[in-house]
């Protein structure tokens, strides 16, 4: 393990100093886990991955980077069958479900170690990231998907109609 440069310092009680200057700017593991809810898992890997480099730790943030590759094409295979079989009620709901799935899987996995980690070196004592940035760029890639996504309709039906 890699010593850390930010560990919090320590009063002479043993306990941190609460001094935030000290830590790394960091985006709140258990929030991500939160956004993931609402913007996949992609999002929360990313974020994480993001955090573990700013902790020092490459191993970690390379096992994050393999759950943002998976998820992200798991959700290409998912974006292909919606369309691929657009009339299929069952593939939508097993999507939602497996994706819920693999959410839990990735929090008892992976982010929870995170979170852990966090909150026994620093608490609540470090510089917390703003969500703007992040949260700027889900919601553009996510614009992004439903254009790709309207444009893929319409060709569908421009050729199934000229078919």
């Amino acid at each position: 393990m890699i010593d850390n440069p930010y560990a919090p310092p320590q009063a002479t009680n043993g306990t941190t100093t609460g001094d935030t200057r000290l830590s790394p700017p960091l985006w709140n593991p258990s929030a991500a886990v939160a956004w993931c809810l609402l913007f996949g898992i992609m999002f929360g890997s990313w974020i994480h991955m993001k955090n573990w480099q700013m902790l020092g730790q490459p191993a970690k943030a390379a096992a994050s980077k393999r759950w943002l590759i998976g998820s992200a094409l798991l959700f290409l295979v998912s974006f292909t069958l919606a369309f691929a079989m657009p009339e299929s009620g069952p593939v939508g709901t097993f999507n939602f479900f497996f994706g819920f799935a693999v959410i839990i899987a990735w929090y008892f996995i992976s982010a929870r170690d995170q979170i852990r980690f966090v909150a026994t070196t620093y608490g609540k004592n470090y510089q917390h990231r703003s969500w703007g940035t992040p949260l700027l760029y889900c919601l553009l890639v996510i614009i992004g998907v439903g254009v790709v996504g309207a444009i893929a309709g319409i060709v569908t039906a421009v050729a199934n109609r000229a078919a």
